[in-house]
């Protein structure tokens, strides 16, 4: 490994870490310069520009995710196990791995409404993120565990906004109530959607 490509690789965790904490948009060159221990034009030469840099770290936040929570679900059974480790997985991911929670939720508020680039790049990783959702879905239709008729974009939907529940009632709201509510609805949307 270059060490070019060692130094990028600790500044992108570093970055990582710091929109975990604060969003993506207060992610700047000067503060991640001072954190990494470089100068604001060492750290430049890496990335060019704030937009840059903003992309290569949800590139690097979505390599988390799947490396900690998609890969470790699909060694599980197919079909509901399989939904089931990518809820626990993501709830991991937040809550243990990450300083400030997941910095895809924050990014998401942060860039909804403001075309360009940046919210592009989020946008395309949001939409892989929800695809990997409703194929877990579709092959627990396949293997009958749900029922055949059902539309998966609607099942992945209260799936996923279920998830988006917990981590506001968990982190922000820190309602110590937040993990049972998460599982209740959880089990009602598997219940209401089984054969």
């Amino acid at each position: 490994m270059s060490k070019g490509l060692t130094t990028k690789d600790i500044i992108l965790k570093s970055a990582f870490e710091l929109t975990s904490k604060f969003g993506l948009e207060s992610l700047s060159i000067g503060e991640l310069a001072k954190t990494v221990g470089m100068s604001k034009s060492g750290l430049f030469s890496h990335f060019k520009s704030k937009e840059k840099l903003q992309m290569m770290v949800m590139d690097y936040a979505a390599q988390s995710f799947v490396d900690k929570v998609v890969r470790p679900a699909i060694e599980k059974e197919r079909g509901i196990p399989r939904i089931r480790a990518l809820m626990d997985n993501w709830k991991s991911w937040s809550s243990s791995y990450l300083p400030g929670g997941c910095p895809f939720l924050s990014a998401i508020v942060e860039f909804d409404d403001r075309p360009g680039k940046v919210r592009d790049h989020i946008l395309n990783h949001q939409s892989t993120m929800i695809d990997t959702f409703e194929r877990a879905v579709k092959v627990a239709q396949e293997e009958k565990q749900l029922g055949p008729s059902l539309n998966t974009e609607h099942i992945a939907y209260e799936i996923y906004s279920n998830m988006i529940g917990f981590h506001i009632y968990n982190r922000l709201l820190k309602n110590k109530a937040a993990e049972d509510m998460f599982e209740k609805t959880f089990q009602t949307i598997l219940e209401r959607s089984s054969v």
